[in-house]
């Protein structure tokens, strides 16, 4: 029975347990499923919520759009009625247009009373008006007042249609008015309709709104029960549900709720700390309010930085009001206009302008309106136009449209001048308010700056030392993330274009002189621009001192002869003002024209007024740059500081967003660091084109004045020849004749400008010669007798047809190389002086690649050769240049050229060479110089001719062309002087590398350049035996490829070189072909024993060859000459002796063909004609070369490892001698040995 009672008890347990979990089972149960009904309540009511803010935004919306649209609308529409027809009775529109226009731009607002007085004014009014021109249609009334009366005219009433007596019944439209006549009463309908809608509506709207809040009172007692009963009941879930979750997990309750909102569509927020862990059923709910936040976050710095970028461009409104002052008063010219023309030149000239311009806002609105209202009186049709202040127009409407139009901009000035100092006000008061926060911290809200960075407030040194402790953001961090507002993006920008501006403004205002100069016909004015920019530029390169201290007053002096251009032309276009200048100056209406004076329609005035006001306003833009152009430093500093004020405004903004703010970091620092890569990647690109350009600049300088001279010949560009040729041997002197070539170009163009004038008429002083009747040779193509012979072109002036800018490109681009090739000697001087560097001692590509590295491999060896290879090699360079120029020329001077070749070759050694070598340069200067005078010749308005083309000479013109003569009829090529230019410079080069090779740091860095002394070539045996002190290494046994190329260098060069000779012998049958076939068949028989000898005999051998070399060349030029004069004896054996000599000259041929033979004998010695396409001396020019190389390689060090291999295989071959010769007599001797044995 005990056990029974107790397993009864177990079984009563067991029961109460199961249905204590069963309750507990189905109480989770209950709690779930209110939990999910709670949840698809509070969506369904967030969607709610929701769809009600955006019915109610988009209605306010619509509301705000209909109510400033019609403002818009109405004050439009009473503009446009009040201009359309110019009357008494519509005067009161234009009137009200201007009242409520500049009542908006003053006070920033439109008082609604006044504007509802305005529409009610304007409705009542224009139903007036439109009354009374419908009544005035009526044949009744026209007939009372005609409409060609003064009254009529004065009040705007137009017959629009008329009624024909004989036919009552039918109306007809006046054909003789104009369209605007029509469009007035439709316009006057438009606007009764307009103001009566938007009138009804308002009453409507106002109706309905007091019917809806009446109605909204009665109904807000049960509303508001309602909700508070349903907040209970969601409180009382909620605070249950969270109680048992706390209970059951171990944690006590949290009973601390938040006090109930007053939205009743949203209920009330439960917890005042948004914990995850503690909010289970609305944790959702929350995390969706947190984005929608965050949205709306972004969706303000969007909209913060649209509105910046707007307020940026309000804040420009004053350039916009400039402009149109300028714009109104050139298009409309009369005395009035002129005042807004002065008076934007006087703002355009102050530094502050923006501010000044703004103080006289609301002077510049009253004046525009003063000359509107002032306009449209005259604008009546019985007004009569007065002369110079106003001018009658066909459609008046068009004008006083375009005066509004302007005078829109006069009204966004004065409203931007009334918002800044609202603003101004409001800062002043803020900047005064702190706001204290727990822990004694005070955060000074400091007004937001609107002007610029100069406007901010100072910081104490207490508040920059507390800025400095908070968290530091960078500048990355700021642009992207936005963590100082929007204004540090559009800051950041604005310091960007301001930079930029400031570094490159100068050369727009450089560029606008080009504009204003060559735009439409050179007149005077015109003319003294590109003086004042000449001067400017010519003062640069030769004092930059003195350019830097008066380039402020040029700019001054440059905007105030623009300001009298401007006014001189503007108030020309007034009727009395040509009689008047005539009157005073006694210039005529020509003269006037030169100077720039004359009448011009609208559209061609506004082109040559806007261009000098372009530029106007350019050069004084200059002078605000020029402030500004502090250095980055400090700008840098600037905004650091500005940076560090909104950082620590923003610092819970930016710990909000800490993890995107690392990750962002991240990207940033890979950026940047990617960026200051290619920054210094393109530092070091721009140093090395800073260095190349400080090499090759005189170069390309000087090349490009000496082919304008050669292009353009005549008596203004041998002066230019004339520094040319005197700078480059002389280099100290090439400053001061860089700056003769500047100041020369300059006048020049100042020559060739002025010459453009009207008052210049090259007919007047022209020349015309008469050809002589007895003369040998057809003269027609001669210049003295083609046509009229005009002086100024011997000196360098001619007319362009209006084509003044390609007339003057060639002298523009050598002034401006002339300009860049000071601005390239200053940088780089600045630049090592800024960073305390020396300059290089050599001027090589290169600076670490040394004589020392040349054997060390083939880029090595690369690198060194182009550093130094004119070092080497550049007296050969200067022969083989003097070989081109008597190839190309094949002249008498390239006779003289190939006589001097001669002459510096005979002294054979470098040092002797060096010593003469300052005469060969100042040879080939005055050789150059006499060619160009030569080329200028005598000047054909003299009418004289050249002796050689008299009527009694027998000259002929492939003559006078071989002796280089001047000629009117075949004047002499120019373009060969490029190649004694070409030689020259190569020679001033190799005199300048004669200075420099015996200073020791040079010898240290490219090397010595002395060849082997006289006292060591007397045995190879000495040479050799001391190799081993040589400094070159050994490259016989080839242990790398620069060792290849070193033995195919020295080792089999020479056999090659004989190659050359062989093919230069065989390219054609002649007597001096056969002495390169004997010399190449000699040194073949010598063989390598040659290589053997001592190094004088060798390089005695072989200057004999260059010397014959060097004889062929110049006997080509001379027997060409000889031809000439041997004609009548070449008339028997010319075939033989052409063909012997090969005297193959382009222009000798010619003639010996044309002058020796007869019809008969050309036909007959067709089987003796030579090619005309052979080339003269092109195979001796390239066998000289390979003889010069070759040269240099006997006196080289490294061909004495040559010699030495060549030594020890000639030893080697020796002592095999009589091992072979044992042999031998071995072999004779073991036959008969054996026959004895046997």
């Amino acid at each position: 029975q005990v056990e029974e009672r107790q397993e009864e008890e177990r079984r009563v347990e067991e029961q109460h347990k199961e249905e204590q979990e069963e309750v507990l089972l189905s109480e989770e149960e209950s709690v779930v499923g209110e939990e999910e009904e709670q949840q698809e309540e509070g969506v369904r009511l967030r969607l709610l919520a929701e769809l009600e803010l955006l019915v109610s935004r988009g209605r306010q919306m619509l509301g705000n759009m209909m109510t400033t649209g019609g403002k818009v609308l109405v004050t439009g529409l009473l503009g446009l009625a009040g201009i359309m027809f110019p009357s008494l009775s519509s005067l009161l529109y234009l009137v009200s247009f201007l009242v409520v226009c500049t009542w908006w731009a003053w006070s920033g607002h439109v008082p609604p009373r006044l504007f509802r007085c305005v529409c009610v004014c304007s409705m009542l009014y224009s139903s007036s008006h439109l009354l009374l021109l419908y009544c005035y249609q009526l044949p009744a009334l026209q007939e009372a007042l005609p409409p060609n009366s003064t009254h009529a005219s004065v009040f705007g009433l137009v017959s629009v249609v008329s009624v024909d007596c004989a036919a009552p019944w039918r109306s007809e439209v006046n054909s003789a008015l104009s369209w605007f006549h029509f469009m007035s009463p439709l316009l006057l309908l438009l606007l009764y309709c307009t103001v009566a809608t938007l009138w009804r509506n308002r009453v409507h709207t106002h109706t309905h709104t007091h019917t809806h809040t009446h109605t909204h009172t009665l109904t807000h007692t049960h509303s508001h029960t309602h909700t508070l009963t349903h907040t209970h009941t969601l409180t009382h879930s909620h605070t249950h549900t969270l109680t048992h979750t706390h209970t059951h997990r171990g944690h006590p309750p949290d009973y601390s709720l938040a006090p109930p909102t007053q939205n009743a569509t949203l209920g009330l927020e439960l917890y005042s700390q948004r914990s995850p862990n503690r909010v289970f059923d609305a944790a959702g709910w929350q995390e969706e309010e947190e984005e929608e936040e965050e949205e709306e976050e972004e969706e303000q710095e969007g909209v913060s930085a649209v509105a910046m970028a707007f307020r940026f461009l309000l804040k420009q409104s004053y350039i916009c009001a400039l402009i149109a002052m300028m714009a109104w008063s050139i298009t409309y010219v009369s005395w009035l206009t002129c005042v807004l023309l002065l008076w934007s030149c006087v703002l355009w000239m102050m530094r502050e302008r923006r501010r000044y311009t703004l103080l006289s806002s609301p002077w510049l609105v009253a004046y525009g309106n003063l000359l509107v209202v002032l306009q449209y009186i005259y604008s009546f049709p019985v007004v009569q136009e007065v002369p110079g202040l106003f001018l009658k127009k066909e459609v008046p409407c068009r004008e006083l449209a375009s005066k509004l139009l302007c005078l829109l901009t006069f009204w966004l000035l004065l409203r931007q001048a009334s918002t800044e100092k609202t603003d101004r006000q409001a800062d002043t008061h803020l900047s005064s308010i702190s706001v204290h926060s727990r822990g004694e911290t005070a955060v000074c809200l400091r007004a937001k700056p609107t002007d610029s960075l100069a406007d901010r407030l100072p910081l104490s040194p207490a508040e920059h030392q507390e800025q400095h402790k908070q968290k530091e953001v960078s500048y990355e961090e700021l642009l992207l993330l936005g963590g100082g507002g929007g204004g540090v993006q559009m800051e950041t920008l604005v310091a960007v274009v301001t930079r930029m501006f400031v570094k490159y403004w100068i050369y727009v205002c450089g560029t606008m002189f080009f504009f204003v100069s060559f735009e439409g016909r050179i007149v005077l004015y015109k003319v003294i621009y590109m003086v004042m920019f000449l001067c400017c530029v010519a003062l640069y390169q030769l004092n930059y001192e003195r350019w830097r201290a008066l380039l402020r007053g040029f700019w001054v002096a440059v905007v105030v002869y623009s300001m009298l251009v401007l006014i001189l032309v503007y108030t020309f276009q007034f009727p009395s003002s040509p009689d008047t200048w005539s009157h005073y100056t006694g210039l005529s209406k020509h003269r006037l024209e030169d100077l720039g004076l004359e009448k011009f329609s609208v559209p061609v005035l506004f082109t040559r007024i806007f261009i000098p006001a372009a530029f106007l306003l350019v050069s004084t833009q200059l002078s605000y740059w020029s402030v500004h152009s502090f250095p980055i430093g400090q700008y840098t500093a600037l905004l650091l500081s500005y940076w560090s004020v909104d950082a620590t405004v923003g610092t819970v903004c930016s710990s909000c967003s800490s993890s995107g703010l690392v990750s962002w970091r991240l990207v940033v620092d890979r950026l940047s660091v990617l960026f200051l890569r290619l920054l210094l990647s393109l530092q070091r690109l721009q140093r090395l084109l800073w260095w190349l350009l400080e090499l090759h600049i005189i170069k390309i300088v000087y090349a490009y004045i000496m082919w304008v001279s050669v292009k353009e010949v005549c008596v203004f560009n041998m002066v230019f020849v004339v520094c040319v040729v005197v700078a480059l041997p002389c280099r100290v002197r090439r400053p001061l004749l860089s700056g003769v070539c500047t100041v020369w170009t300059c006048v020049v163009m100042v020559c060739k400008m002025l010459y453009q004038l009207n008052a210049v008429q090259p007919h007047r002083y022209t020349s015309n010669c008469t050809m002589p009747g007895n003369s040998s040779s057809d003269l027609s193509g001669s210049v003295l007798y083609s046509g009229p012979v005009d002086p100024a072109q011997w000196v360098g002036l001619h007319k362009t047809d209006g084509k003044l800018l390609d007339y003057l490109r060639y002298n523009l681009v050598m002034l401006a190389l002339l300009a860049f090739e000071v601005t390239v000697y200053r940088h780089q001087e600045l630049y090592r002086l800024r960073g305390n560097i020396e300059p290089p001692p050599t001027r090589t590509l290169f600076h670490d690649i040394t004589r020392q590295h040349l054997d060390d491999g083939l880029l090595s060896c690369a690198k060194y050769f182009m550093n130094y290879f004119f070092y080497k090699f550049g007296l050969e360079t200067c022969f083989l240049l003097a070989v081109n120029v008597i190839g190309q020329r094949m002249d008498l001077f390239a006779v003289g050229h190939a006589l001097g070749l001669v002459t510096i070759l005979s002294h054979r050694s470098r040092k002797r060479i060096a010593l003469i070598w300052p005469k060969y340069c100042h040879f080939l200067s005055g050789l150059l110089c006499f060619q160009y005078l030569l080329c200028i010749g005598f000047p054909p308005a003299a009418c004289k001719d050249y002796p050689w083309r008299f009527p009694s000479s027998n000259m002929d013109s492939n003559v006078v062309k071989w002796l280089f003569l001047p000629d009117h009829l075949t004047p002499p090529n120019p373009l060969f002087l490029l190649y004694d230019f070409l030689l020259l410079l190569g020679a001033s080069l190799q005199l300048q590398v004669f200075e420099e090779e015996h200073q020791l740091s040079v010898q240290l860095l490219a090397g010595d350049n002395s060849e082997l002394e006289e006292e060591e070539e007397g045995r190879a045996s000495n040479l050799i035996s001391r190799l081993h002190l040589s400094p070159v290494p050994d490259f016989i046994l080839c242990r790398s490829y620069l060792d290849m190329m070193k033995v195919i260098m020295f080792s089999y060069l020479f056999w090659f070189v004989l190659t050359i000779i062989f093919i230069t012998g065989t390219t054609r049958i002649s007597v001096f072909c056969m002495g390169y076939l004997v010399a190449c068949f000699y040194f073949l028989l010598v063989g390598g024993d040659l290589l053997l000898k001592p190094v004088r005999s060798i390089l005695l051998y072989w200057d004999c060859l260059i010397g014959y070399n060097v004889f062929v060349i110049t006997m080509k030029n001379i027997l060409s000459l000889i031809v000439y004069y041997c004609r009548y004896w070449l008339m028997i054996y010319h075939p033989v002796v052409i063909a012997l000599l090969v005297v193959n000259h382009l222009h000798f041929l010619q003639f010996i063909v044309y002058l020796l033979f007869t019809a008969a004998e050309q036909q007959s010695s067709k089987q003796c004609e030579l090619p005309s396409d052979e080339a003269g001396i092109i195979w001796d020019g390239v066998c000289f070369c390979f003889l010069l190389l070759q040269r240099r390689v006997f006196r080289s060090q490294y061909f004495l490892y040559v010699v030495l291999e060549l030594h020890n295989t000639q030893l080697l071959a020796s002592r095999k001698r009589p091992h072979l010769a044992m042999k031998l007599l071995c072999v004779q001797i073991l036959p008969t040995w054996t026959h004895l044995h046997v």
